[in-house]
């Protein structure tokens, strides 16, 4: 029997080895990821080089560009903006600029040996609301003097809704590019492409890298298990693990929110080493702790007053074999969904709900996106964190016993 104060210790470890509800910001806890930070840190040292961090909602930009930031802030001056929906080009500088603080030593007046010390920041360089990009390049210059290099990163970069911002930034790339400004901006936000971020990129393609973040594969997903058990000071199975790589699809949320769940379980139970069995206590507890706008998209997607397959097809999506664009056709939901209810379905049976789901208007609508033409459509999910949720979902309500 472990003492409470030994428990809540135990526990405490737990909850800061994994992080599903901020992304992680420190080097020791971070996993995967090698090749992306890589890129960047080369980027970072390559004189007219700047950098775009991409990809779909929740495989972890975020933490990339947080721990990168870290890494860069022991030698060099950083700086770190999460845009807003209301953030203008000028907005954005403003908060960045704010943090390089100046300092001015003078002599006191009159007579006396004293010194008088006032600080101002770089923002109050800026005499516009709306700066142009060459007066954003003129204040950086004298980062650049003052640390000989630094980096920005911008998070959050698809929010801002002002319609000029874009092609602001990438006006302002090519003139720090071509000045050779020691300073490197990395804008990160979620697309599906370059061209969906920023506007205008073509024109500054010899001054930008695109760094693609891919939804993060089997081994990486592994090792955020065996990293967090390891600073939790728990023991796990090899089956466990499995599953909780199957059930995130890539999406390290979940298999942070799987993990914290099931090592807490063990630690109330005076255990030290997580199980297999411990994947339904963990859903169970996990389940409660997904983000309400995914769980009321779930609800609306299969709610009905009578028995009918929404539950079923949308669990069939959800497990679907998907292509390299998170794409799926009816034919591998019909495969799924044979499975899962045990009996032969054909795509006639079912292809009603696939239209209720990627219906935009329709009660259940927006839960699907619908590509190609009649006969030959694919569908993905609007949402990347809604598929894991479907499958815990399916796994507590016994849709299916074993998810693979």
């Amino acid at each position: 029997m472990t003492s409470l104060d030994e428990s809540i210790t135990r526990r405490k470890l737990v909850m800061r080895s994994f992080s599903p509800s901020a992304p992680i910001a420190s080097k020791t806890l971070f996993a995967g990821r090698n090749e992306q930070m890589s890129t960047l840190i080369s980027i970072v040292f390559q004189s007219g080089q700047h950098a775009v961090i991409y990809g779909e909602r929740g495989v972890g930009k975020t933490s990339l560009a947080r721990v990168l930031g870290e890494a860069f802030s022991e030698s060099m001056w950083t700086s770190y903006y999460t845009c807003s929906s209301g953030d203008t080009f000028g907005s954005i500088w403003r908060g960045i600029l704010q943090g390089f603080v100046m300092s001015d030593e003078r002599d006191a007046p009159g007579f006396s040996v004293n010194k008088v010390v006032s600080t101002s920041s770089l923002a109050d360089l800026l005499k516009t609301a709306e700066p142009t990009p060459n007066e954003i390049r003129s204040v950086l210059e004298i980062v650049g003097e003052a640390d000989g290099n630094a980096v920005i990163f911008i998070d959050e970069f698809d929010r801002p809704e002002d319609p000029k911002t874009r092609s602001r930034f990438a006006d302002t790339i090519k003139i720090l590019s071509d000045q050779a400004v020691p300073v490197t901006l990395v804008l990160v936000g979620v697309a599906d492409n370059i061209d969906e971020l920023i506007s205008e990129h073509v024109s500054i393609q010899r001054a930008i890298v695109q760094v693609q973040m891919p939804r993060m594969t089997a081994s990486e997903l592994m090792e955020i298990v065996t990293q967090g058990m390891r600073s939790s000071t728990l023991d796990f199975e090899v089956g466990f693990a499995r599953q909780v790589v199957s059930i995130s699809q890539g999406l390290p949320h979940y298999t942070h929110l799987l993990c914290q769940n099931a090592g807490v379980h063990v630690v109330e139970e005076g255990r030290v080493k997580v199980r297999v069995s411990d994947v339904d206590p963990a859903i169970s507890k996990a389940i409660n702790n997904v983000s309400q706008t995914v769980r009321d998209k779930y609800h609306r997607a299969t709610f009905s007053n009578r028995e009918t397959l929404h539950r079923q097809v949308l669990l069939a999506c959800a497990m679907a074999e998907k292509d390299e664009m998170g794409t799926f056709s009816a034919t591998d939901v019909r495969e799924k969904l044979c499975e899962i209810s045990e009996r032969p379905y054909d795509t006639p049976a079912f292809a009603t709900h696939l239209k209720d789901f990627s219906s935009p208007d329709g009660a259940r609508g927006g839960i699907l996106a619908k590509r190609g033409v009649l006969r030959r459509f694919r569908y993905r999910f609007n949402d990347p964190l809604l598929p894991p949720y479907i499958l815990m979902k399916g796994r507590t309500e016994g849709l299916t016993r074993q998810l693979s």
